[in-house]
């Protein structure tokens, strides 16, 4: 037992270490990933946003035959969670298909399989990062520019990413070796971002569902972004704290599960097909 437990930091040192070697390949990857789907796709970027900004109207629309009034409020409201959901979404899904997507290469090259669902992860977030801004700007236009709560953006921004990668990383494999778990998946989301709050504040759920609504990390991350930009107010600690404890699990677990496949998945896989 001693000897587990004084291997479990030098394995942990390890997988940092591994990590640190092969980031310049993840950095690279990432940039030819961006690069890539600008050249095939000019709307790529255009309808990262223009997405949630649909979805966004629409909730409005009905939101405002349901509530009438609202104003700059609502919309701003209306578009922190549509696209912090949106980067949520995109960025798992894009991370599951990272193993499955790249089988090709792993054939060749013996290297992390956690390196492939970090790159999807990272593309994803750079395209949102630059929409968050524009978001930004236009809250400000909205009135309600910068305060000094926004230092608290990193903190929820950090908190978020560690839940994507931590839930992409263990998912990337299931997806590998099942397929139809992706568009299983795709549909829980669906269903899971009406029950986040994305269109709808946290006060129109009833007492007696809280419970259940704050289970989902993500309506807690939400209710966060609209403290600081709306209310000028800290997000809740426990709220990020829950959403880290999640990532960082699920991270341990998918970390632990790609060890433990490295060198069985490719036959595994093949031998499936």
């Amino acid at each position: 037992m001693t000897e587990k437990f004084h291997a479990r930091p030098g394995m942990i040192a390890l997988r940092l270490g591994e990590f640190a070697r092969y980031r310049d390949i993840v950095w690279y990857r990432v940039l030819a990933g961006l690069k890539s789907e600008a050249r095939q796709n000019f709307l790529g970027y255009v309808w990262f946003l223009l997405e949630p900004t649909l979805t966004t109207a629409i909730a409005y629309i009905i939101y405002s035959l349901i509530a009438p009034g609202g104003g700059p409020e609502r919309i701003v409201m209306l578009l922190l969670g549509t696209l912090t959901w949106q980067w949520f979404e995109s960025a798992v899904m894009m991370g599951s298909q990272g193993i499955k997507g790249k089988l090709h290469i792993m054939m060749h090259f013996p290297l992390p399989k956690y390196i492939f669902p970090l790159v999807g992860v990272f593309i994803s977030t750079w395209k949102f990062l630059c929409i968050f801004v524009v978001l930004l700007v236009f809250c400000g236009f909205a009135g309600y520019p910068p305060n000094t709560s926004f230092i608290y953006l990193p903190l929820v921004l950090a908190a978020q990413l560690a839940l994507i990668i931590g839930l992409a990383l263990p998912l990337a494999i299931g997806v590998a070796y099942f397929n139809d778990l992706s568009t299983v998946t795709n549909s829980l989301f669906r269903l899971m971002m009406i029950l986040s709050g994305a269109v709808f504040e946290a006060n129109k759920v009833p007492a007696a569902a809280l419970t259940w609504f704050y289970a989902n990390p993500m309506a807690g991350l939400i209710e966060s972004y609209r403290d600081i930009v709306l209310y000028h107010s800290p997000p809740s600690f426990a709220a990020l704290f829950y959403a880290l404890a999640w990532g960082l699990g699920l991270g341990a677990v998918g970390l632990l599960w790609c060890r433990h496949i490295d060198g069985t998945i490719l036959k595994s896989i093949n031998f499936n097909a």
